[in-house]
């Protein structure tokens, strides 16, 4: 048999480590397949009044399965009021309606369909008891608070193996969940999910990216 030259090796070998490292240079868009994501919370309190509003999309109807519906946006405010009255009404960037009681929670809820304001606060008005108060709601991300996508990246940073082993021929095998948070602090819930319904749960710093707990749940 005749031997090849060294050179024709060498020339071999590395063009078949620019190939491996072409493949793996080919970063996957990770939000392809978020089928929720809530992107931003406003907040507004006092001793009498708490009002949260979260403004996320998501997949209908909701199934984590590990595949990715289609997404619609919408918007949940929640109140929680000292004494509760019998109806409570809610008015808020041109969105309006009566409030159902969540008894469990012990709070007022309404959900309407809306994408995220992108703005750093919103006018909210109560009307109950027969009066109407306006309040001011603020976003609780800043400059500072990394976005859902950013939030997905970290994780996928930090776990390359499980991301590895749902993705094939340039595809990932699941559906991701991101959630921003809210507790003194900016914080993300982000979940992945896959054709199993086994969830891979990650919470993270909300600013400096760093996975704070990891955690297995069967969906």
């Amino acid at each position: 048999m005749r031997k090849l030259p060294i050179f024709t090796l060498i020339l071999a070998a590395l063009c078949t480590a620019a190939c491996l490292i072409s493949a793996c240079g080919n970063n996957i868009d990770y939000s392809r397949y978020v089928s929720e994501r809530r992107s931003n919370i406003y907040v507004y309190e006092d001793d009498n009044v708490k009002i949260k509003i979260y403004c996320s999309e998501k997949e209908q109807p909701y199934c984590a399965d590990g595949i990715k519906g289609e997404v619609t946006p919408f918007c949940e405010a929640m109140v929680s009021l000292p004494k509760n009255p019998e109806e409570v009404y809610i008015s808020f960037c041109g969105h309006e309606g009566e409030m159902n009681y969540q008894a469990v929670e012990n709070m007022f809820y309404l959900s309407v369909s809306a994408e995220d304001f992108k703005t750093d606060e919103i006018e909210v008005t109560l009307t109950y008891n027969d009066e109407s108060k306006t309040y001011t709601a603020l976003s609780v991300r800043h400059s500072g608070v990394m976005t859902c996508d950013e939030a997905v990246k970290c994780v996928a940073d930090h776990d390359k193996e499980l991301f590895a082993s749902l993705t094939q021929n340039g595809l990932f095998s699941g559906e991701i969940f991101v959630r921003l948070l809210y507790d003194e602090g900016c914080y993300y819930y982000v979940g992945i999910c896959d054709k199993a319904k086994q969830i891979t749960a990650y919470l993270l710093d909300g600013e400096r990216g760093i996975i704070i707990a990891t955690k297995q749940i069967q969906g």
